[in-house]
């Protein structure tokens, strides 16, 4: 039962990554260039957020461990500032590139929610499952890889159209907005799980909550990138 478990567990982590990867069109190599800046990217980006936190929130990974931890307003928006690094790290990637903008933002955003995924959650469930007590928790947490790999997308299509669009004021301000949300969203999360941990289902919730935000973040920034890619061939155009 152990063996079929971590078989189910890694095969859903994997899957939507493989996929992913096999739909894209372009050349091999200008894909496998932009997904080795883009670990290389997620790699020096983490290092950096890791001792960050371990400089101001030496406590962090006790309080990430007890759930039912009151949720502190300072060390939250703390996180928030650190994880804004991630808009840096994935903008240097995206910039040392070559190619067309999907290959780009293709390259980036699999690299980066792979990493993530074979850093915190292969591993971690390799072992797990192996365990004689059965938890549903590394179920949900390569579901959440998956949900990880549809936020990447539309944050790298929002560094993108950050990077090179020439929007009006309004415009900008909205996209602005929208990338708050992806270092917002996370912490909120910790917020519900303090009150549903008392609840045997809430990381079933909790992930369901997260597909939402991520589905919507998605779906925004592919509008976001679609009116860029217009105004861009209109400019040709002309």
């Amino acid at each position: 039962m152990s063996f079929f478990y971590l078989f189910a567990v890694l095969a859903v982590l994997l899957v939507t990554p493989f996929i992913y990867f096999r739909i894209s069109t372009k050349t091999q190599s200008k894909k496998k260039t932009s997904i080795l800046y883009g670990v290389v990217a997620y790699l020096l980006t983490t290092l950096l957020k890791m001792i960050l936190m371990a400089t101001f929130l030496p406590d962090s990974d006790q309080e990430e461990a007890d759930f039912t931890a009151q949720f502190e307003p300072v060390s939250a928006l703390i996180t928030i500032v650190v994880s804004s690094l991630d808009a840096l790290g994935c903008f240097l990637a995206l910039r040392a590139c070559s190619g067309h903008s999907e290959v780009r933002i293709f390259g980036v955003s699999f690299a980066w929610s792979s990493a993530e995924s074979i850093l915190s959650f292969f591993f971690v469930s390799w072992i797990g499952c192996l365990k004689p007590e059965f938890n549903w928790v590394y179920m949900q947490n390569a579901l959440g890889s998956n949900i990880n790999l549809l936020k990447q997308i539309a944050f790298t299509h929002i560094i993108w159209i950050l990077w090179k669009g020439k929007f009006q004021n309004p415009d900008k301000r909205n996209i602005f907005i929208w990338l708050s949300a992806f270092f917002i969203a996370p912490e909120l999360f910790n917020l519900f799980q303090v009150f549903l941990n008392q609840y045997s289902f809430f990381g079933w919730v909790l992930l369901v909550l997260k597909f939402a935000v991520a589905y919507g973040l998605f779906i925004t920034s592919k509008k976001f990138y679609q009116s860029f890619e217009v105004l861009n061939s209109n400019k040709k155009k002309n």
